[in-house]
């Protein structure tokens, strides 16, 4: 069994370990995705303090008269922090990549940016699709999470190699397993980084593995759930009842969905998109662990108000649960700063790993030809006249 794995560990990694790495380097800049997205654009966040906030109505205005064509709005996502910018969502325009994303002063509605979402000029973005899709649409995502499920294979065959025997004297050999060798022997040194890291990240990197697996793989994740957890069916959004008149102002549809979560932050306004459709806001509540996540949320009437549903992470069921922290998980925010910084280190350890097992590999290969060629019969030496390399 173990030279089973040995052999699925080392071809799986030598075949596969360059692609894995790929994302893993991409998902650890998307922890701070929007930091360094503000950070390579900062006008997007140049605009004057104001102690009255502009409101969401203008806000959502002033983004599609600059959109061409004026489409509709779909989704607001508020200011992850008082110094940046609401982003109002557009549709994705024929043939793009993307929605259009445009980026509004929270103080008195002055676009910043109206860019285009998956595009190259849209930095972060872009590496998000390359980190989610490969750049590869629908088929890409399915070789990513197939990856997330390699990523697994990679942890508990790395961790029944690592595992320690005793020595022949029936010592334990722990200790060695946790350390690093510093004796000079480069071989030695790599065999022990590649293990060391892989053994001190396997938590991390199989929480992240499975995470990534359960964002592209959900139906599939919930039923694997469903069969251990307690697992709610998922809810049917609920549909406006048509009604004579304007529907509700996004200002008025906030301070309705504030009171069935007081204390919570909002983080999303998904726009109605039809005359039957709803409102939906999405808040971290007060209780939740997280930051810039908003998992609790509410749906309402676009003309009336009337709350239709309401959903707190904290009254779900064990498995929706489960579910509901993946995301945040994923990226680190469940587990604030710190958590975010492991993952980051986390998304470096598969390229770490990768070059570490390339190396090993082709010292052993290259030493085992040369061994093959020391042990050559003198009737493969060169012709008479030509120097061997042994002579």
């Amino acid at each position: 069994m173990r030279k089973t794995f040995f052999t699925l560990h080392k071809y799986a990694g030598l075949t596969l370990g360059l692609l894995l790495s790929l994302i893993g380097l991409t998902g650890s800049l998307l922890v701070f995705d929007h930091a360094l997205d503000e950070k390579l654009t900062p006008h997007t966040v140049s605009f004057n303090p104001s102690a009255q906030a502009a409101s969401y109505t203008d806000i959502l205005a002033a983004a599609q008269a600059e959109v061409s064509g004026h489409p509709a709005p779909t989704r607001l996502m508020t200011p992850r922090q008082p110094s940046s910018p609401h982003v109002v969502r557009f549709p994705t325009p024929a043939g793009a990549p993307g929605p259009i994303e445009v980026s509004v002063s929270p103080t008195d509605a002055q676009v910043l940016a109206v860019r285009g979402w998956g595009t190259p000029e849209y930095t972060m973005s872009w590496l998000y699709r390359l980190h989610y899709t490969l750049l590869a649409g629908k088929n890409g995502k399915i070789v990513v999470g197939f990856m997330g499920l390699l990523l697994m294979v990679f942890c508990i065959t790395g961790a029944v190699l690592w595992w320690p025997k005793k020595s022949r004297t029936g010592k334990s050999r722990w200790k060695r397993a946790f350390s690093i060798s510093r004796n000079g022997n480069r071989f030695r040194f790599y065999f022990d980084v590649h293990k060391v890291f892989g053994i001190y990240f396997l938590p991390l990197l199989l929480m992240i593995s499975f995470s990534g697996v359960t964002l592209v793989f959900p139906a599939q994740v919930e039923t694997v759930i469903g069969t251990v957890f307690k697992l709610e069916p998922r809810p049917t959004l609920p549909t406006s009842r048509l009604a004579p008149g304007e529907p509700i102002s996004p200002d008025r549809a906030v301070a309705i969905a504030q009171e069935a979560f007081p204390g919570g932050t909002l983080k999303r306004i998904y726009l109605p998109r039809n005359p039957e459709d709803s409102y939906g806001l999405t808040f971290r509540a007060e209780d939740e662990p997280w930051t810039n996540h908003g998992a609790s949320f509410v749906r309402l009437d676009q003309y009336s108000g009337e709350v239709l549903m309401r959903q707190a992470v904290s009254e779900l069921a064990p498995g929706n649960k489960i579910l509901r922290w993946q995301f945040p998980l994923h990226n680190g925010d469940a587990l604030g700063i710190v958590g975010r910084w492991l993952v980051l280190l986390a998304g470096l350890s598969p390229a770490i790993l990768f070059s570490t097992g390339l190396y090993l590999w082709w010292q052993k290969r290259r030493l085992k030809l040369q061994a093959k060629r020391y042990r050559a019969p003198r009737s493969e030496a060169p012709p008479s006249g030509l120097a061997s390399s042994t002579d």
